[in-house]
């Protein structure tokens, strides 16, 4: 008996180490270089977590040096993951088909009032290819992404709103929130209306006037806290979703939850509004060509294409960063600017060379401020707003630059050391908007823009034209008209207290905005 007994017990500690083995130790072949043994439930995870819990890719960037690799695997609570740092091996593989597909991220189910998968960001399959393609061939026609008079002139009425108000202070009772006396402003608030403002003159045709605004701020707001509060690895909630219910995991939780649902809430607001003068046969915007679709379409079965929930997160996935994105990329600019005055004051040189004081830059002057859009590109390059992009995962086995990774592999391209990587870059940490430049004409040299903001193939940002026409506006016209100054002259951004969430960005800062000349038609 008690040699049958110790044999019992040997098999059982030999199954049981066999089973460690294949889920903590065992990696699949020929699967990239990464930490060899995983202990916590949350594997890999929880190792970023202890390695930079502020700043995951900074943490995955550690490990990467540390096995000396460009391409790094992990296993995230069971999940294979692939980080690509490499700016080249990123291009190749985020052109592959292979590569279109989207993990069911628990983060992404969190965005919708029933947790179920809406949207255009977070979505595979034939839906995705349905919604971004009606997305982008009808939000074109409005001005998204396209040369518009009409749009552009409006822009040029809310540009001339901002300037206003920065030149003249708060008017309303909102605005004491991010305004102050003396030119100061509170970022990224103070770009939360004027941005969102931008947007919805492309889906319902219409802007809000200051007064009537504050419910834009709120939604902006929103949007921040849900940017801040998620992270491009999922969040822990993906992983272990019952933490939810745990203190002080509750707290993230909840403003996640309240952020988007506070997004989608204006959302629902404003097409509700909407469905009361919709007419079918005279749509008089983006929202009413969608209220048309999906009115005509008839849906098969299982199909979640074109209806309601779906019109409020396809909208969301454009607000968010068209709102709250582009106002957090404007702010670390803004950061960069104060740091680097000669920057400044060569812009402005250009900028008063080319374009007369009684107006305010355009979209037609952009190809003679080389340098003022050279600035953008650096600022785009340097401060990388969403570090690792958006999850992408392997709908088949895939084989890369030597390695392999099998079906349901995450993949995450670490963009913020491809916008950096010092073969590249020379300098990378450097703000030197010179890099964009031809050495003998000065002009614009696209070709030496290698950086992957928006990332690249189908998964590529679909607001990457609008936000950068976006962005070349209002920086062209803030620079134009007025002097940037810190709230306290001996207080300068301290970039290393920024923050990574979904987005990476600074905490709320004061700045000051000081007339440099007369605004003319400064409010209208």
């Amino acid at each position: 008996m008690p040699v049958i007994s110790a044999l019992l017990w040997s098999a059982v500690v030999l199954l049981l180490s066999y089973r460690f083995y294949l889920n903590r130790i065992k990696r699949p072949l020929n699967y990239p270089p990464g930490p060899a043994v995983r202990l916590s439930p949350l594997q890999d995870y929880a190792l970023l977590l202890l390695l930079n819990h502020r700043h995951l890719q900074r943490a995955a960037s550690r490990l990467a040096h540390f096995y000396r690799t460009k391409v790094l695997g992990l296993f995230l609570a069971g999940l294979p993951t692939v980080i690509v740092r490499d700016g080249e091996i990123a291009r190749k593989l985020l052109t592959r088909r292979e590569l279109d597909g989207r993990p069911d991220l628990f983060l992404a189910r969190m965005r919708q009032k029933e947790f179920r998968l809406r949207g255009i960001n977070f979505i595979d399959g034939p839906g995705w290819k349905d919604q971004r393609w009606f997305f982008l061939r009808h939000l074109r026609d409005y001005g998204f992404g396209r040369r518009s008079e009409q749009y552009e002139q409006e822009m040029e009425k809310e540009l001339w709103k901002l300037v206003g108000q920065l030149a003249s202070g708060e008017r309303y009772g909102y605005e004491r929130d991010f305004m102050r006396d003396g030119g100061a402003v509170k970022c990224p608030d103070v770009f939360l209306v004027t941005l969102a403002n931008i947007f919805l003159q492309v889906t319902i045709g219409e802007r809000y006037d200051r007064e009537r605004a504050k419910s834009l701020l709120v939604a902006g707001r929103k949007a921040m806290l849900f940017a801040r509060n998620a992270d491009d690895y999922g969040t822990i909630f993906t992983y272990l979703p019952w933490l939810r219910f745990v203190f002080p995991f509750t707290i993230k939780y909840s403003n996640i939850r309240s952020g988007m649902m506070g997004v989608n809430q204006l959302l629902e607001t404003i097409i509700d509004k909407q469905l009361q003068a919709f007419d079918p046969n005279n749509p008089r915007h983006f929202v009413d060509v969608y209220l048309r679709e999906m009115q005509n379409h008839v849906p098969q079965r299982n199909e979640t294409t074109f209806q309601y929930d779906q019109l409020v997160l396809g909208l969301a996935d454009c607000f968010i960063p068209s709102t709250a994105g582009a106002a957090v990329q404007l702010s670390m600019l803004l950061e960069r600017l104060l740091l680097n005055p000669t920057v400044v004051r060569r812009m402005q040189k250009e900028i008063d060379e080319v374009v007369d004081s009684d107006r305010l830059p355009t979209l037609n002057d952009r190809v003679n401020l080389p340098y003022t859009e050279a600035t953008i590109r650096e600022g785009l390059r340097i401060d990388t707003l969403i570090p690792s992009g958006i999850v992408h995962r392997a709908q088949q086995t895939i084989q890369f630059e030597g390695y392999s990774a099998p079906e349901n592999t995450l993949f995450l391209f670490d963009l913020d050391s491809v916008n950096n990587q010092p073969e590249v870059w020379g300098d990378p940490r450097t703000f030197r908007p010179d890099r964009m430049l031809d050495e003998e004409t000065g002009m614009l040299a696209l070709s030496k823009d290698r950086s992957l903001t928006f990332s690249v193939g189908r998964r590529e940002c679909p607001g990457q034209t609008y936000t950068r026409n976006v962005m070349f506006l209002i920086v062209a016209t803030l620079v134009q008209r007025f002097e940037l100054l810190p709230l306290q002259s001996d207080r300068l951004p301290d970039l290393s207290k920024r923050q990574t969430g979904l987005m990476h960005g600074p905490e709320d800062f004061w700045v000051r905005f000081v007339p440099r000349r007369t605004s003319g038609a400064a409010d209208q």
